[in-house]
């Protein structure tokens, strides 16, 4: 507890958080430890700062005397106390609070102060403690409680427990929120009331808390609202054209204009994550901002009001835009892995900017723009289907420029190769290449010829990449790119490979080792993933280790799942051939695993999948089918980061350490995307869900398609895969966890 080192804790939390029950607990546990008492005071009610001594005096019973002023009274009478003064609802009265605190804690040495506050008081001994919202698992318990007050038999069950799950996650785990849901439940069934909650200011409406500023989760916000500053307030609104959180620059390009200064901006961000309204989550490099999705959804509406939300959408996309092609220039280069992992925390920002402009009529060019510039998210990332679909989404409009449309038909051609449609792949590169020869783009050309060519070369096309690779070789030693020169190489080396020539292709992969730059993962990665099979069909298998495992590591930097994947398949390989057959079993059970749902084995490329299934028997044959099914499934439920430890022999790394080394989770999805989720793994077809949500068949429609892309998975089956998982996931942990709090109770500010 802070008050063993401090005598001022300020709990610190948006409206409706818990923070006066947590502090009324709090108060009652330490009472023991104070020999004059507690004292409770509660501030909502005092309007004007000078009032506040004669609240505090009045806690204690003092009687106000004449020629007496009321802080000297209860300066005199706490001088000798030993007592814990609780001051519950500071904010609007933090210049008074801040004063009264600094005299009464320089004036009596025995007092303890507790406050609460959606902002800080700023005073030297003052120590601050944020007060989160509940953890999922105890916000089921609170909902699930206070239902049963209000309607007496109501109980979780496995029928309503996703309904229950989406209520609670609606509303951020926000105790005042999840009490007002509750209530509902005298008049509603918990399904109308998860409907309603689509617009939760309205669906939560009056009721009867302590204060009027409880009595609505409106109220309880608009609280925050009357004590921010006018530029806070609109920055506030601007703000939530943010979906993924954001960082200060990015607030600087998208809120700043005349209304509100750039150089004063950082200062109105401070104050609102002073006052509890942004969430400020500090990181290795720059700081990152967030809200939660009701204080976002409140800043929403705002914007809405203003007459500014589509000026602020639109500068939100050409940000986003700006963003990926600064990355998407330099993507194959040294910096690769510190823009890949950038994409990824930006991914929730990119998908909102996509899919305004491919609503907003008029504004489809950028969408296909943005949708081609991010390699880093596709491809950098595996997530290939999402790439996929988005890139159909914006090529169906037809918008955009022959140069932007050469770089989405290019990224989509890539993302099909590694997703193993490689027939399809072969049409995008020759499409995506006519495109940039037209755009006079001769990067994004020589890029789609070279992969046009690995693609021939895969297919068995022998001749057709030879000519393809002779009619870019020019254009690509004239650029000089070093990537562009190891890919053309690699290809060549690739292709000698095939035609059986071991030797001539083991000199052409290093000398694309060589030109590569250093720093570049992902090129480099595949290079040495192809060098291991050359020094595999040589028989130097300790070299071959060597290369893919600094292979998997380079993949594994980039958090790319595909890539991880294909390279722990070859390292079962090599096991196989040096008789390690078990850890052979485990790794290409390891392999499946982790392209389950996400891309297909080795790109469903013939060559590769044969030499796949010849190791694959060696192991097999040398434990026996029952062992090696038994190790194969021991392998599949590894996960990503303990197979990758596994294969290479090193402590397994935390996922929480690389959190982008995950295969597929609801993570990404909206609250509405949730429930559809939930909806088909219940078996409904998208009628049905549209039905149940009281929406049109083509809004279902269009949600599913957002999980599908979002998900990166191909089927409703795979969607209702991840709801089982995740549902499990919940159970073990809600039975395994020790309580996190204490019995939930009383009320909440």
């Amino acid at each position: 507890m802070l008050f063993g080192s401090a005598r001022m804790v300020t709990l610190l939390g948006p409206g409706g958080v818990g923070k006066t029950r947590i502090a009324v607990r709090a108060a009652a546990l330490l009472a023991g430890r104070f020999r004059d008492g507690v004292r409770l005071v509660e501030l909502a009610g005092v309007k004007d700062g000078e009032l506040l001594p004669h609240a505090v005096g009045a806690a204690f019973g003092l009687p106000e005397a004449v020629g007496r002023s009321p802080l000297d009274a209860v300066v005199e009478f706490l001088r000798e106390e030993q007592s814990l003064l609780v001051l519950d609802t500071c904010e609007h009265l933090v210049d008074s609070c801040a004063m009264l605190a600094e005299i009464l804690l320089s004036s009596c040495p025995g007092l303890r102060l507790l406050l609460t506050s959606r902002q800080t008081l700023d005073v030297p001994a003052e120590h601050t403690l944020a007060v989160a919202p509940l953890e999922r698992a105890d916000s089921v318990r609170l909902f699930t409680e206070r239902a049963a007050a209000a309607r007496p038999g109501f109980a979780l069950t496995p029928e309503n427990e996703e309904q229950v799950t989406a209520v609670c996650r609606r509303l951020d785990g926000i105790p005042l929120a999840l009490e007002l849901a509750a209530v509902r439940l005298r008049a509603l069934p918990l399904e109308q009331v998860l409907r309603r909650l689509e617009d939760r200011f309205r669906a939560l409406g009056v009721g009867r808390g302590s204060h009027p500023r409880h009595q609505t989760l409106r109220t309880a916000i608009d609280w925050s609202h009357e004590l921010c500053t006018p530029e806070e307030r609109t920055l506030w609104a601007r703000l939530s054209v943010f979906a993924g959180g954001f960082d200060l620059a990015a607030a600087e390009q998208v809120c700043a204009d005349g209304d509100l200064d750039t150089y004063d901006l950082v200062d109105h961000l401070i104050g609102l994550v002073d006052k509890s309204i942004v969430i400020r989550d500090e990181g290795e490099g720059d700081d990152r901002y967030r809200m939660l999705d009701t204080i976002r959804e409140y800043g929403v509406e705002r914007l809405a009001e203003s007459g500014d939300r589509e000026d602020l959408a639109r500068r939100h996309r050409d940000h986003c835009l700006r963003l990926a092609r600064e990355g998407n220039a330099v993507w194959f280069g040294p910096e690769q892995v510190a823009w890949t992992q950038r994409f990824d925390r930006e991914s929730d920002n990119f998908r909102t900017a996509m899919e305004w402009s491919l609503t907003t009529p008029g504004e489809e060019a950028g969408a296909v723009a943005l949708a081609g510039a991010l390699t880093g998210l596709w491809i950098g990332r595996g997530r290939l289907l999402e790439g996929i679909r988005w890139s159909d989404w914006a090529r169906a409009t037809g918008a955009g420029s022959p140069g932007d449309r050469g770089m989405l038909d290019y990224l989509r051609a890539m993302c099909l190769a590694l997703n193993g449609d490689l027939e399809a792949a072969v049409e995008g590169f020759v499409q995506a290449a006519g495109l940039s020869a037209e755009a006079g783009d001769r990067y994004r050309w020589s890029l789609s010829m070279i992969y046009l060519s690995a693609v021939h070369a895969h297919l068995g096309r022998i001749e057709d990449s030879r000519r393809v690779d002779e009619e870019s070789e020019p254009v690509v030693r004239e650029l000089g790119d070093p990537c562009v020169l190891g890919m053309h190489r690699r290809n060549q080396g690739d292709r000698y490979f095939l035609l059986g020539d071991a030797a001539a292709a083991e000199t052409l992969f290093r000398q694309a080792l060589d030109t590569l730059p250093p720093g570049e993962a992902w090129t480099t990665s595949v290079t040495r993933y192809f060098l291991g099979i050359v020094l595999i069909m040589k028989g130097d298998l300790d070299g071959a280790l060597a290369e893919v495992r600094q292979a998997v590591r380079d993949m594994a930097r980039l958090s790319d799942v595909v890539g991880v994947g294909n390279g722990l398949a070859e390292m079962a390989w090599i096991a196989a051939a040096q008789g390690r057959s078990a850890d052979a079993a485990v790794l290409v059970g390891a392999s499946a695993g982790i392209h389950r749902g996400v891309a297909p084995l080795l790109i469903n490329a013939p060559d590769l999948l044969a030499l796949h299934a010849q190791f694959r028997g060696v192991a097999e044959q040398a434990l026996g089918k029952e062992e090696f099914d038994r190790l194969h499934a021991k392998g599949e439920r590894l996960g990503l980061g303990p197979a990758v430890a596994f294969a290479l022999g090193e402590p397994p790394v935390a996922l929480s350490d690389t959190p982008a080394l995950r295969p597929p989770t609801l993570d990404a999805l909206t609250r509405r995307e949730r429930e559809v989720a939930a909806l088909v793994h219940q078996g409904l077809s998208n009628r049905e869900i549209a039905e149940k949500l009281v929406v049109s068949k083509r809004t279902a429609d269009a949600h599913v398609e957002h999980i599908l892309a979002k998900l990166g998975v191909a089927s409703r089956g795979e969607i209702a895969a991840l709801v089982r998982a995740e549902k499990a996931e919940n159970a073990q942990n809600e039975g395994s966890r020790p309580a996190a709090r204490a019995q939930i109770g009383g009320s909440c500010t």
